[in-house]
């Protein structure tokens, strides 16, 4: 049994429980997941499983979130699950004030991550250090943020928004967002990084609707995975479906024998079909597909030997 499983990761479980779950479920150890994804949130985990664990390093990587953001609140985990720390009605604020202070994040910004995320620091786990309680900082990141969008916005409580970070983003809107002068009282207490007196925000559901080529309509429960297996049907994608994207190269039947044999096979550069024509310039050590008979066999990397307008298929990964 080999293939990638977009699961629905419900609340409350870590991304390695849920390895677990599907362990037990399809009765193999060889489950890994495609991104972690914290307690809190919920969404796409991409699993693989059997061979399909060795291709991980080979699928897209853009992601896509969407959560729920509640402006006027801080707290110490930048989501709603830690401790309060300042709280602040801010009857002032639109939707168009909201929209105009996530656009400023587009692009690529340094940004602080959560204390609160999946990223390791000494080998452990931010979320795990945050919900002991430990004193750690954390280093900024260079992120790049494609589209933020207010799905929906309600006065007095939280917009909606798309895009990465989202606990980061909900901090630093929530400091973006200055209090106006006839509104500054004693109840105003966070202040900025320039020391302006400021809204807050934070986090208060985290959903991942997208994890490369996996969207969350078509994830599937653990209860609608075990339903499937009951069937005989299965639930998981072939690894050939996940790899679209890279290029390809058709070999030969004999030379295709001697690749898979552990051979060094060179083939014209002009063999080598791009994804919708997009060409562009291979690089050293770059993944393509290899098929013969039109069978996907596996991966290669190449070595581009321009001067010769040949490419040597390298490394390879067999399916």
């Amino acid at each position: 049994m080999s293939g990638f499983l977009n699961v629905r990761k419900p609340a409350g479980l870590t991304s390695h429980r849920c390895v677990g779950v599907m362990r037990r479920v399809l009765d193999t150890r060889q489950v890994g997941h495609g991104g972690t994804l914290d307690p809190m949130a919920t969404g796409v985990l991409m699993l693989a499983v059997g061979r399909a664990t060795r291709f991980l390093q080979y699928l897209t990587t853009g992601k896509e979130y969407r959560g729920a953001i509640r402006l006027g609140i801080t707290t110490d985990s930048d989501d709603i699950t830690g401790d309060v720390r300042t709280q602040l009605p801010a009857p002032w604020i639109s939707e168009e004030m909201v929209n105009m202070t996530l656009q400023r994040f587009i692009g690529e910004i340094d940004q602080v991550p959560p204390r609160v995320s999946a990223i390791k620091k000494n080998g452990v786990r931010l979320y795990k250090l945050a919900r002991a309680k430990k004193d750690f900082d954390v280093k900024p990141r260079r992120v790049c943020i494609k589209k933020i969008d207010v799905q929906s916005f309600t006065q007095g409580d939280f917009p909606e928004v798309g895009g990465t970070y989202i606990r980061s983003i909900a901090r630093e809107c929530g400091e973006a967002l200055i209090v106006p002068p006839e509104y500054l009282d004693s109840t105003c207490k966070l202040r900025n990084s320039v020391g302006d007196f400021c809204v807050g925000g934070t986090l208060t559901e985290l959903e991942r609707t997208r994890s490369g080529a996996f969207a969350i309509a078509d994830s599937l429960d653990f209860d609608e995975i075990r339903s499937m297996l009951e069937r005989g049907e299965s639930p998981l994608q072939p690894i050939e479906n996940m790899l679209q994207h890279l290029p390809s190269a058709e070999l030969p039947l004999q030379t295709a024998q001697y690749w898979l044999n552990g051979g060094t096979v060179t083939i014209p550069a002009e063999d080598i079909e791009f994804v919708d024509h997009n060409y562009y310039k291979l690089t050293s050590g770059e993944p393509i597909r290899i098929y013969s008979s039109s069978t996907m066999l596996g991966i290669a990397q190449v070595d581009p030997q321009p001067q010769y307008k040949e490419v040597f298929l390298r490394k390879r990964l067999f399916i």
